[in-house]
């Protein structure tokens, strides 16, 4: 299968996708490639507008918005868009390895005073 790279014009996050795929989603968003996350956010544009924005309008607005230049805390200004991976991987590993929660486990024992009131 052939794949190609593809940039997302609004965040810059890229991806490897079939040429059939990236001719779909220029063709949506009129020639422009954008990524799953900024095509949700468009769509919720869309939608906050009550459906009476354009996609192009919407489309200029997450660019716009994605584009700005924030303030950020030194550490996230010093990570590279490619950590975007590595950061899913650690949150991934720290879900993998925390015990699942039960919701059918018993509560644990709340100690002397669920006794004493039984006594009493």
């Amino acid at each position: 299968m052939e794949v190609e790279k593809a940039r997302c014009e609004c965040c810059g996050f890229t991806e490897e996708c079939t040429p059939a795929y990236i001719a779909a989603v220029r063709a949506e968003y009129l020639g422009r490639w954008v990524c799953g996350l900024c095509a949700e956010a468009v769509g919720d544009e869309i939608r906050r507008e009550d459906g009476t924005l354009t996609t192009a309008e919407a489309l200029d607005r997450h660019v716009a918005f994605a584009r700005a230049p924030r303030a950020r805390p030194r550490k996230a200004a010093a990570a590279a868009p490619d950590d975007l991976v590595a950061a899913v991987a650690r949150l991934l590993r720290r879900c993998l390895d925390s015990p699942p929660a039960s919701p059918a486990a018993p509560a644990p024992p709340q100690g002397r005073k669920v006794a004493d009131a039984a006594d009493a």
